[in-house]
């Protein structure tokens, strides 16, 4: 997220100037929930998991020092993904075993 320059938008300027009158204004219409900043972050993390970007990816646009982190944070998003890397891993193990025969 950046300025229309491409710079780093500073968070307490933009926390007091729109996100809390953004927050006030959905709970005027009915939001029950004060969500955070770094909700919008999970979100969108959530959001491109569920599109099939990798965790690899992922991590790199999130900036985490390793993807292990953005495995331990989303990893239980994405189900589907970690019994592929099983199944992968069983089909390894089993072509390893006929080699050898």
């Amino acid at each position: 997220m950046g300025t229309p320059r491409g710079q780093r938008i500073a968070h307490s300027p933009f926390w007091q100037d729109y996100w809390v009158l953004a927050v006030l204004k959905g709970q005027a219409l009915g939001l029950a929930k004060t969500p955070r900043i770094h909700d919008l972050r999970h979100t969108h993390a959530s959001w491109l998991i569920q599109s099939a970007m990798s965790l690899f990816a992922l991590s790199c646009r999130l900036g985490h020092a390793s993807v292990r982190s953005t495995e331990e944070v989303y990893g239980h998003l994405m189900p589907q993904s970690l019994q592929d890397g099983a199944d992968a891993t069983e089909r390894a193990i089993a072509g390893l075993l006929e080699s050898t025969r």
